[in-house]
């Protein structure tokens, strides 16, 4: 199975044995105002990343993750979205403004971009598809699910981490659950409370290939990018 990789926080690492598995294609399921990145930049640190975003910009994305200017971690944006689409109140709020450029939600071009930028892959480290939602969106379900099966072989050929970033909505993207059954873990992450600014989330962790799956509540805070357990508190 080889060495585990860190989550890039230690009392998560605890509890998931020492982290994660090489090869593991991990979907983080969330809404989309849990500043779920700050944990993706978390990982981000441990080791280099691939980032595609198929929703906003290159430069935005990199804008983000200046944070990680001090790492010795690369990092490298590709955006696999193209034309522009902002007619609708979902991707308003997944992105938070109207100035991004995004994809058709029904180009099945992104699909390709996406796994030519997968078939590059030759060093460990994280890959990042953030969100997966305009992807689950495309009118071809075993294309969708070829490109899922060919990250998942190039992440164990190089003993990388796959991070599939899944934004829950009311109306859900029609092949959500083939994201769920094709992922080895998935990490579920609500807000719970923001005090003393301090942002308080709870992440659990029903499902793990190649692990246990960790059943309880997490409680994770986020202080100036940072992603931390309180060790002081019963979890």
């Amino acid at each position: 199975m080889g060495e585990k990789l860190s989550t890039g926080v230690p009392t998560l690492d605890r509890r998931l044995n020492g982290g994660l598995n090489p090869g593991d294609l991990m979907a983080i399921v969330t809404a989309p105002a849990t500043q779920s990145h700050a944990l993706i930049a978390q990982m981000m640190r441990e080791r280099s990343t691939l980032y595609l975003t198929t929703l906003r910009s290159a430069s935005a994305i990199e804008s983000d993750f200046d944070v990680l200017a001090d790492s010795e971690s690369a990092v490298i944006v590709e955006d696999v979205a193209s034309g522009v689409s902002m007619e609708n109140e979902f991707l308003h709020e997944l992105t938070g403004s109207r100035t991004y450029s995004v994809a058709s939600l029904t180009d099945d071009g992104m699909l390709d971009d996406v796994y030519e930028a997968v078939q590059r892959i030759d060093d460990p480290g994280n890959v990042v598809v953030d969100p997966t939602n305009p992807l689950e969106r495309t009118a071809d379900r075993k294309a969708y699910q070829e490109v899922l099966d060919a990250l998942k072989t190039r992440l164990m050929e190089t003993g990388s981490v796959g991070v599939l970033h899944c934004i829950t909505h009311d109306d859900p993207p029609v092949f959500r659950e083939t994201t769920l059954m094709v992922a080895d873990v998935v990490w579920e992450l609500d807000v719970r409370a923001v005090a003393n600014g301090d942002v308080e989330f709870q992440l659990r962790i029903p499902k793990n290939r190649r692990g246990n799956a960790v059943l309880e509540e997490i409680t994770l805070l986020i202080d100036q990018q940072r992603v931390y357990v309180d060790d002081s508190r019963n979890i």
